[in-house]
């Protein structure tokens, strides 16, 4: 995974915005995207200047962006090789395969202290109501997610069209909430079998999120929320 650490450009200025970037990642992680001003981002970089972050970015939905799209497209390459590698063992019609593949590069994020900012800080994106992460995410055109997805629309392919949309958006969700609650844990990074145990359910329970059969109850409903 690349680290916000490594500047992804030299001097100054490409320092400057990754430290603002690498703070304030920290910051949302922690208190949420609202709880925290621009101003407390310039000081927790190290920012004199209190119009350094509105030049780097613009606002503060920019920034979010920004690091999203730096976090997003490394995890993504890892996701990519996993899809590849499952296709050449022709093994992509096994969902659960394919679910281990597409999330496995998030949740190899709890190894480390900066994966941890990161599940963080995309849990309190995702509950954020300015942001709508599962669709951002669906429609991203990042080469892993996208080829993650359309394995999945097809192993749902029996089910109805709002159904499938509906079990994805869960998906991401539940994947990106339970891994922020467990890095609550004191014993997150340290208790490896533990971790073990609790990605491996958590697989098994995306699986069968997805594969469940629609009850009669859910298919009246959405006959009913197409009427409305």
């Amino acid at each position: 995974m690349t680290e916000l650490e490594t500047p992804a450009s030299t001097g100054k200025r490409g320092d400057t915005r990754l430290r603002l970037m690498q703070a304030a990642e920290r910051l949302f992680g922690e208190r949420g995207l609202h709880a925290v001003t621009l101003k407390e981002i310039n000081a927790e970089a190290g920012q004199r200047n209190e119009s350094a972050l509105h030049y780097h970015f613009g606002s503060k939905q920019r920034l979010v962006q920004a690091i999203l799209d730096h976090r997003v497209a490394a995890v993504d390459r890892v996701r990519a090789a996993r899809i590849d590698a499952l296709t050449a063992a022709r093994g992509t019609d096994d969902l659960r395969a394919v679910i281990r593949a597409t999330f496995e590069p998030l949740t190899e994020l709890l190894d480390t202290e900066e994966g941890v900012r990161f599940v963080r800080f995309a849990a309190q994106v995702l509950n954020d109501p300015d942001f709508d992460l599962p669709t951002v995410a669906l429609k991203s055109g990042f080469r892993g997610i996208a080829r993650a997805n359309a394995l999945i629309v097809a192993a749902l392919g029996d089910l109805p069209p709002e159904v499938a949309i509906q079990r994805q958006r869960l998906m991401i969700e539940m994947v990106l909430t339970s891994l922020a609650l467990w890095t609550r844990r004191p014993d997150a990074m340290a208790n490896e079998p533990a971790r073990r145990f609790f990605v491996e359910g958590l697989f098994d329970s995306v699986h069968g999120a997805l594969s469940a059969p629609v009850s009669p109850e859910t298919l009246a409903a959405l006959k009913a929320a197409a009427k409305g």
